[in-house]
């Protein structure tokens, strides 16, 4: 398995894997409306035997300004399981700290991301259009836990 940056040929198989990765193909269409709209900060797949078996994207938030979301992650059935998400995650979260992210959130089940540092305890104070249950921290910048504002999401998370 090796990680890398998405390229522009690689679209297709991105949302084939996360239309059969996720119960629709909601994720597939977030992806691409936020990538159209410049609002991906970054994304990595995982490659096994030539193909595309994982993907992770982190799109920017446009408050608080400087923080970003992992949204989604996504690996193939069949690699589940085998540590193909944990290394995409690690990866991207040492990506977005270098580039100066102040924290990432992600909207997902609490303990799965646990592991890689997010909390819900450092989200208490933030509000958002979605569930809280569901919304984790992971603070980088001093000062980034515990942060009362409210999360506006890029626009196409409005429309799914």
């Amino acid at each position: 398995m090796f990680l890398r940056f998405v390229l522009p040929e690689d679209r297709e198989a991105i949302a084939a894997l996360l239309s059969a990765a996720f119960p629709t193909s909601e994720e597939a269409l977030l992806v691409g409306r936020l990538r159209d709209a410049g609002d991906m900060v970054v994304e990595l797949v995982a490659v096994i035997d030539g193909t595309i078996q994982g993907y992770v994207g982190f799109a920017r938030h446009y408050a608080p300004k400087g923080w970003v979301s992992l949204s989604p992650l996504a690996v193939a059935r069949k690699y589940r399981r085998r540590g193909v998400g944990g290394e995409l995650v690690r990866y991207g979260l040492d990506f977005v700290r270098r580039q100066k992210a102040e924290a990432i959130t992600v909207l997902g089940d609490g303990r799965y991301y646990r592991r890689f540092g997010f909390t819900h305890k450092a989200a208490e104070n933030l509000t958002s259009p979605f569930p809280e249950e569901h919304t984790l921290l992971y603070p980088i910048a001093p000062g980034s836990a515990g942060t009362r504002a409210e999360l506006v999401y890029a626009d196409a998370f409005m429309r799914f």
